[in-house]
């Protein structure tokens, strides 16, 4: 497909925070760009601002009868009335991840894959890229300051992306230049088990042609055997295991994260980052990695991670009640659970924090429940709301599982944890309970968010 023939297109769920991202792009390409999502949020409304023509709610009367092209998101199911429209009215229709891949086709494509730390990678990466001068394109599953949004048109030859696993949309992508952060369990909804989710990693990566690059966690067992029979040219990187890039003497002080950074055996600079979590100076040393992949300057590099402010729901911090400071964050998974609550400890030492969480997904509540129960064991005290439906995503077979259950059992492994019901009842639990917290940290990929906006609203 020539996207330069396109003129007219509909997105389906324009709302995710991915496919905003590019329907933003060929808006301010000047393409006339539409969309629809199933409820009203600050995407959507951002977007209505931007001149996108935006509906709230499914109907066939959203897709005009000109449109050149009609996009949908991964979640929306092959029934959807919009999707069913397209297809009588005989309009092309592709996926998010297709129309990423046809946009990246003439630049030099640099994808950042992972189970976690994906959407910070990209972020770091994006904005050294910016500080440059190298003028990327950007498409970030998230926001960022730098950004003004989820993405920038740059006219520069670099497609900064953020390459997703699920439903194996990476399979789409054909970069260039491919930093992979790390390979755990998600998504057991679509794969069967770590295994395929492995194996999947493993042909995306191998994808990488013969004169492209492969940046890869060297403390990840799982990233390194994926990569084993990759003909790209790998570079590694790490903090323990002997890496072409390392970060030493790793440490915390007044707010940030400072280490001192290693190119194939000699130091180089001490950098700080003012996000904390060891998980996020992973993300910075693979950031790192990248830009010296393409000469950019230490100076640079350190001043521009020196800079970042984190990106949308990442350790974000919205604001203080009273002495009490509301953190939320994207973590889903129980690995960035635990160690989400870790780096918030280490931020914040002899202060008392409040975890929140609201489970995303049963499937995932299910599949991962042990996994769970367990990574709440260091909390102070943690609330668990009623899990997030996911729309589109959801098995009957998956609804007997409940924030009841996993609340009690993690409180049978010693946890101090209780249930927090509703998001309506979870907030007026939190606002009975936070000012005994010096800190209150809110996870969760759902709707939680709307919360810990409520709790700083003035």
């Amino acid at each position: 497909m020539d996207l330069s023939e396109i003129k007219k297109i509909h997105f389906i769920g324009i709302g995710g925070i991915g496919i905003s991202a590019v329907a933003r792009v060929l808006n301010s390409q000047g393409k006339t760009v539409s969309g629809s999502d199933a409820t009203e949020s600050e995407i959507t409304e951002q977007l209505a601002k931007e001149g996108i023509d935006i509906k709230i709610g499914h109907s066939g009367k959203n897709v005009a009868e000109d449109a050149d092209l009609v996009v949908y998101s991964v979640a929306v199911p092959d029934d959807n009335c919009e999707r069913r429209e397209a297809e009588k009215l005989k309009i092309k229709i592709i996926t998010y991840p297709e129309l990423l891949g046809l946009l990246m086709q003439d630049k030099f494509g640099i994808g950042v894959s992972g189970t976690n730390g994906k959407t910070t990678t990209t972020a770091m990466l994006g904005k050294i890229f910016v500080d440059a001068e190298l003028d990327p394109t950007v498409i970030l599953g998230s926001k960022a300051d730098y950004l003004g949004g989820n993405s920038r048109v740059g006219e520069g030859k670099y497609f900064i992306f953020e390459s997703d696993e699920y439903r194996r949309a990476f399979d789409n992508y054909n970069p260039k230049m491919a930093i992979n952060t790390y390979i755990g369990e998600d998504h057991l909804d679509y794969y069967k088990n770590g295994r395929e989710i492995k194996k999947a990693f493993r042909k995306y990566l191998e994808k990488v042609p013969k004169d492209g690059i492969l940046i890869i966690n060297n403390d990840d067992s799982n990233s390194s055997s994926a990569c084993a029979k990759c003909r790209a040219r790998i570079v590694t990187y790490g903090l323990e295991n002997q890496s072409d890039f390392m970060a030493k003497c790793v440490h915390v002080s007044n707010g940030r994260q400072y280490f001192d950074v290693f190119e194939y055996g000699d130091f180089r600079e001490n950098f700080y980052i003012n996000i904390p979590g060891k998980f996020n100076v992973y993300d910075a040393l693979s950031a790192i990695a990248g830009a010296r992949q393409f000469s950019i300057r230490w100076e640079v590099i350190k001043k521009s991670l020196a800079g970042f402010n984190g990106a949308w729901r990442r350790f974000e911090k919205l604001g203080k009640i009273g002495k009490t400071l509301i953190i939320t964050d994207y973590a889903h998974t129980p690995d960035a659970i635990a160690k989400n609550i870790e780096a918030t400890k280490e931020f914040f030492p002899s202060q008392k924090v409040l975890i929140v969480f609201q489970p995303h997904q049963f499937a995932r509540t299910k599949s991962l429940f042990n996994e769970f129960v367990a990574s709440f064991s260091s909390a102070d005290e943690a609330i668990i709301s009623d899990i997030y439906y996911v729309e589109g995503r959801e098995k009957p077979e998956d609804f007997d599982v409940n924030s009841v259950v996993l609340a009690e059992e993690a409180k049978n492994l010693g946890a101090n944890v209780v249930y927090g019901g509703s998001l309506r009842e979870t907030e007026k639990l939190i606002r009975t309970k936070m000012s005994n917290f010096d800190v209150v940290l809110i996870m969760g990929a759902g709707n939680i968010y709307d919360v810990a906006k409520n709790l700083t609203k003035k």
